[in-house]
């Protein structure tokens, strides 16, 4: 039998490492999104090869960015709000929040559950128990009419989501949560530090705020980027809470609901499938350098610790 080499054994080793993310790949994104890819090269209408629906896409954003209320201009904007508000507010929250469960403080199983309440109850209740809340009629603003508030005419007879004044920053806000999933992901990262790193802090007095910044956050940093990674590439596809809440009215729609909408149209016969796949396909050469730099950049902030 012949005797491989370490140099060999190593290829055979990366090959198989990678062949199943490769085989992923291939079956689930390239096998099925195919038609898809060749549908953004054809003519919608003669089926010829041409890069008209990409020229249409870029048309369209050129023409709607400088406009008040244009519809692309504001998909984009609000998705990078989204994404900013998620990454640098809901994240740092979120992993607080881990590190304060993790050490096991006074009232950590009660937040345990409230953290997991929304994994529970699901993302259509809790879309409508926000609606009920922010609803003219809801707690919110007769609450804070009966405190004194001075509210908007608008907000008065249609709630805060569904006026133009009010809606897009409502939105935003509502958008803020912490996920019960990555708090446990979080929680798991934060376990494998050794527990002697705690020791000795508290042997010399470092309070939990210095604890956290110090010892914490820079031990489990590379399961922090990963997070902020996944939540920026997430919210380019994720439509649900716009669709549930206001059905991308009143300047509240995102990216993702758009091309969901656009797909939704060719579903129903008014308009073709080729414009919503070219999208598609500008959305995919554009976020995957952008995760690749940002997973690049993370490691640069932080210097992965080893223990």
């Amino acid at each position: 039998m012949m005797k491989l080499s370490k140099k060999n054994k190593d290829r055979i080793f990366i090959f198989l490492m990678l062949l199943l993310p490769l085989t992923h790949f291939a079956v689930f994104w390239i096998y099925q999104n195919y038609s898809s890819i060749l549908l953004a090269f054809q003519d919608e209408f003669t089926m010829e090869w041409t890069l008209d629906n990409f020229s249409r896409f870029f048309r369209q954003l050129a023409r709607e960015w400088n406009m008040e209320n244009g519809t692309l201009r504001y998909c984009i904007e609000n998705t990078l709000i989204t994404a900013g508000m998620r990454i640098f507010v809901s994240m740092p929250l979120v992993v607080f929040a881990s590190f304060v469960l993790f050490k096991k403080y006074f009232g950590h199983m009660f937040f345990r559950v409230v953290f997991y309440l929304p994994g529970i109850f699901g993302t259509v209740i809790c879309a409508t128990m926000t609606s009920y809340v922010l609803d003219a009629t809801g707690p919110l603003v007769q609450w804070g009419s009966a405190l004194g508030s001075k509210w908007d005419c608008e907000v008065l007879q249609s709630g805060r989501l569904w006026n133009y004044k009010s809606a897009r920053l409502t939105y935003f806000i509502s958008d803020l949560s912490i996920a019960g999933a990555t708090v446990l992901r979080l929680t798991g990262a934060l376990q494998k530090i050794p527990g002697d790193l705690f020791d000795v802090g508290r042997m010399e007095g470092t309070g939990i705020f210095n604890e956290f910044w110090h010892i914490a956050l820079p031990c489990c940093w590379s399961t922090v980027g990963i997070m902020w990674l996944m939540t920026f590439a997430q919210v380019w596809g994720d439509f649900s809470r716009v669709q549930l809440l206001t059905g991308g009215a009143y300047n509240t729609n995102n990216f993702a609901y758009y091309l969901f909408a656009n797909t939704l149209s060719a579903t129903t016969g008014e308009t073709s499938y080729n414009f919503p796949a070219a999208i598609g396909l500008i959305l995919t050469a554009v976020i995957v350098p952008v995760t690749l730099f940002l997973r690049w950049l993370s490691g640069k902030i932080v210097p992965e610790v080893e223990f």
